[in-house]
């Protein structure tokens, strides 16, 4: 196996720390129960899973929740805070990892199933060290311009084709047993943290940790 050149990182629940729980009791707040029953921060479902997809606009999927919940008075900015409250916060420790990590030569990348609404909030966050999101990465895929979502084989393959990474030469890390599984079916290298792990000990040993693989 070759070594490791490339680093893939999911956001919510890698990079972005997640409170489903606070996410679901702001969408109750707001009378929107129905939605709060479909939340799945890993398998996006309903009109989420076509937001995600990018097949709707949030403006769509907004009316879409309305309707499931019978809310018609909850505006899409207070749906759009009550989904951001999913997202807490992305560690100074955690954005200075991915420094070192690019200091030392490796490549960076986000592979993210998301929607514009919470990448405000998380564009937001990669600001708490002075720099923005864009410093930390060669590039950022995202579900919702690439219209698909993971764990499916074609995310993968368009992030390989639009970057030119060799998935042998690539550790991908994502919380989401199905989507490690998709990405070792393809030649990545992988690891799933465990929820609130601090998994610096596997970037710092990159190649260490790639060949006991």
């Amino acid at each position: 196996m070759d070594k490791i050149k490339n680093v893939v990182f999911d956001l919510g629940g890698v990079l972005v720390g997640i409170d489903l729980n606070r996410c679901i009791a702001a969408f109750r707040k707001l009378g929107m129960d129905a939605v709060a029953e479909i939340i799945n921060p890993y398998y996006p479902a309903e009109m989420i899973g076509r937001l995600e997809h990018g097949d709707i606009t949030f403006h769509e999927a907004c009316n879409q929740m309305r309707a499931l919940s019978g809310t018609p008075e909850v505006t899409d900015d207070e749906i759009a805070r009550a989904y951001g409250e999913f997202l807490t916060e992305i560690p100074v420790a955690k954005l200075r990892q991915i420094d070192d990590l690019r200091r030392r030569g490796f490549r960076t990348y986000v592979l993210s199933n998301n929607n514009t609404a919470s990448m405000e909030y998380v564009r937001r966050m990669f600001t708490a060290d002075g720099k923005t999101m864009d410093d930390y990465f060669d590039a950022v895929y995202l579900s919702y311009e690439l219209h698909e979502l993971k764990p499916s084989e074609a995310i993968f393959r368009k992030m390989i084709a639009a970057s030119g990474m060799i998935p042998e030469e690539t550790l991908f890390i994502d919380d989401g047993q199905k989507n490690v599984d998709a990405a070792q079916a393809l030649g990545f290298s992988v690891y799933m943290p465990a929820y609130g792990e601090d998994f610096g000990h596997v970037l710092e040993n990159l190649n260490s940790y790639e060949e006991s693989l």
